[in-house]
C-alpha cells in the first residue's frame, strides 16, 4: 500500500434516522473520526449499528444531521450530495462492505475483490491469505454461499487503498484478533477507520476511541 499523506476526517453531526414514527433508530448521533484513528462503535443487536454505517457511507440519507468527509483542502457533505457524487466517493475514497458485491458469477473471488478494491490480484490474494480465507480466493464468486460472498466483500474493503474505512461488524466474518491488528495498522498509516461491533468485541481493546450506541445515541470513551 502507498502511505496516506493527505489529512482526512469524517464528521457526523446530529444524525437522526427513523423507519416509522415509533421507530427512531438514530437520535442526534455525533461522530468524529480523524486520520490515524480507529473508532469502534459498540452496540447490541438492533441498536442501530448498521443504520449508522449506512448513513456514514451514503446508503441511507438521514432525516436530520450531516455527514462530511474532509480530505486535504476538499470536503463533501454526503447528506446533501447527489447520487453520482455519493457513488464516486464510495468508489474512490470510502472503503466499506455494506452488501454482497455484484459481479460476473464465473470470476474467481480474489479477482472480484481486486477489481472492487481497484488493486492488483496479488494484493487481494495476500489479504485472503492474511485472514486465513485463501481457500475462497480461486472459487468462482457465483458458487459461494452468501456468507462467503460477504467475506469476499470484506476482503475487497480491506484490500482497497482509501483514506476512509467504514465497516459494519466485520468481526462476524474473520478472526477478530487478526482483524484488530490489521485495522490498527491501517489507522497507524493515517487512515480514518470506523467499525461497529458487539459489546464484547476484542476490537475495542485496540481502538483510539470507543462509543456505545444505545437508544439512538452514542456515549464516547477515549482510551
Amino acid at each position: 500500500m502507498t502511505p496516506v499523506t493527505e489529512v482526512s476526517e469524517v464528521v457526523a453531526r446530529k444524525l437522526a434516522k427513523r423507519f416509522s414514527p415509533a421507530h427512531q433508530v438514530l437520535d442526534g448521533v455525533d461522530l468524529t473520526a480523524p486520520a490515524g484513528s480507529l473508532t469502534v462503535v459498540l452496540g447490541k443487536s438492533g441498536a442501530g449499528k448498521s443504520t449508522l454505517v449506512r448513513c456514514l457511507t451514503g446508503v441511507y440519507r438521514p432525516e436530520a444531521g450531516t455527514v462530511e468527509y474532509r480530505l486535504g483542502r476538499s470536503s463533501a457533505n454526503l447528506t446533501s450530495a447527489d447520487p453520482r457524487t455519493v457513488a464516486w466517493l464510495r468508489a474512490h475514497h470510502i472503503s466499506s462492505f455494506d452488501e454482497v458485491m455484484v459481479t460476473a458469477p464465473r470470476i474467481p473471488a480474489a479477482v472480484a475483490a481486486a477489481r472492487s478494491a481497484r488493486r492488483d490480484r496479488a494484493a487481494a490474494v495476500g489479504m485472503f491469505a492474511r485472514f486465513g480465507v485463501d481457500d475462497l480466493a480461486t472459487v468462482p464468486i457465483g458458487r459461494l454461499r452468501p456468507a462467503d460472498r460477504l467475506t469476499v466483500s470484506l476482503m475487497a474493503a480491506l484490500t482497497a487503498d482509501r483514506p476512509f474505512v467504514v465497516l459494519d461488524e466485520p468481526a462476524r466474518f474473520v478472526d477478530p484478533e487478526v482483524l484488530a491488528a490489521w485495522l490498527r495498522r491501517l489507522a497507524d498509516r493515517g487512515v480514518a477507520v470506523v467499525v461497529t461491533a458487539t459489546p464484547d468485541s476484542v476490537l475495542a481493546s485496540t481502538a483510539t476511541v470507543v462509543g456505545e450506541l444505545s437508544n439512538g445515541r452514542i456515549q464516547w470513551h477515549t482510551r
